[in-house]
């Protein structure tokens, strides 16, 4: 089961309505602080029994930012990605608990298995996991499910991954 968290202008309380009753877990306006966002989908996930109530100091959170191919680690680390591994790591981090196959990445990446190799996915996750490896501070995997997909796993209990499109 997913969550809908739907962040939007600040708009009036007959649009706020709508969207919760259209189906929206969560309705946040902006302008929007990253903990707000990060607390929203702690609490859901608490609600659905996914995660325990961690303590403050045990989330770890992972911010991936499309637009500009950066994705941030929790002690504020920077990783430039290409394209294909921001759309690689985005179809991962929005499937945090299930293995994503190496056909559905290559949706995600517009390209069908008859195009293009379908180990050439591999080569994108060792990219990543290079770049991932030449962290500091903090770390998560990409782990290889045999025979099921990849799969992003947290380092800490109370990591949490998430993408923003802005």
């Amino acid at each position: 089961m997913l969550g809908i968290v739907v962040i939007a202008e600040n708009t009036g309380s007959v649009a706020h309505e709508m969207v919760l009753h259209d189906g929206a877990d969560y309705f946040l306006h902006k302008p929007i602080k990253d903990s707000v966002v990060l607390a929203t989908v702690c609490s859901f996930l608490r609600r659905l029994h996914i995660l325990h109530a961690p303590t403050a100091n045990t989330i770890e959170a992972w911010a991936l930012y499309r637009r500009n191919g950066t994705l941030i680690s929790p002690s504020n680390e920077r990783i430039a990605l290409s394209d294909k591994e921001c759309a690689v790591l985005t179809t991962l981090f929005l499937s945090p608990y299930f293995p994503v196959s190496a056909e559905h990445l290559l949706r995600a990446l517009n390209i069908t298995a008859e195009l293009f190799d379908p180990h050439r996915i591999d080569t994108i996750i060792y990219r990543i996991r290079k770049k991932l490896n030449r962290l500091t501070h903090a770390r998560f995997e990409i782990r290889n499910i045999y025979g099921r997909g990849f799969l992003c796993v947290g380092t800490k209990e109370g990591t949490v991954f998430y993408v923003w499109d802005g």
